[in-house]
């Protein structure tokens, strides 16, 4: 009698163990993606026009997975992601001993990726965890530049600018995510994160270059799986 309810006892314990261990959660993360250097230069001919690129919306839906630890825990992390710019872009420069010049880009960028890091986090109380996280990061994106009909002057009607066509470029890089998140129910979950990216992309044949390191200020949902 005893042994059974030793045996029985030793297997609510090993299944309690289990369960704590295996803990998960689920986000979504969305927000902005401020460049790091949001200036970009046009060449036609041999004038040189300087324009600006706005924010970009940024999403990321992933799993955060503990392994082990009890207050301080780690795992890893992995997600997709979604970016676009669709908008306008002026470039202006001054030739000529002061005229000033003005040209508009159409620009339209989409942005699919994925991320895989390692995770760990601070439990701050029965209500909060401080987590950090990083790791490398796959991007493909299509980018396409519409270059306007006419030129004004003094630019030359005949000057080139290529880059018409849609092209499409993979990006590799990494991250690092600084995140506060907070319980507000038994299960859900809301809270702040930070992210770091540097990811290189190349738009050869593009108007003009495209930047695309920075960091990003999103805010996370998440749901205890």
């Amino acid at each position: 009698m005893w042994r059974l309810q030793g045996l029985i006892l030793t297997a609510l314990l090993c299944s309690e163990g289990a369960i704590a261990e295996d803990i998960q959660y689920g986000f979504l993360q969305a927000g902005q993606l401020q460049l790091k250097d949001s200036d970009t230069t046009l060449y036609a001919g041999d004038v040189v026009l300087d324009g600006e690129y706005d924010d970009l919306p940024f999403f990321t839906a992933g799993v955060q997975k503990v392994l082990g630890g009890e207050r301080i825990r780690y795992g890893y992390e992995g997600g997709a992601l979604i970016s676009w710019q669709n908008d306008t872009v002026s470039y202006s420069a001054v030739v000529d001993g002061g005229t000033a010049i003005n040209i508009k880009i159409d620009n339209e960028l989409l942005v699919f990726g994925t991320l895989l890091g390692a995770y760990g986090d601070v439990l701050l109380g029965s209500r909060a965890r401080l987590y950090l996280s990083g790791g490398p990061m796959l991007l493909v994106a299509t980018l396409k530049q519409e270059k306007p009909d006419t030129y004004p002057q003094p630019l030359s009607s005949t000057v080139v600018i290529n880059g018409d066509e849609r092209e499409t470029s993979v990006g590799y890089g990494a991250y690092a995510s600084a995140g506060l998140i907070f319980s507000v129910s038994r299960n859900a979950e809301l809270g702040v994160v930070v992210r770091e990216q540097a990811v290189k992309m190349d738009f050869n044949d593009s108007i003009a270059d495209f930047p695309y390191e920075g960091t990003m200020y999103m805010l996370s949902l998440g749901y205890r799986l």
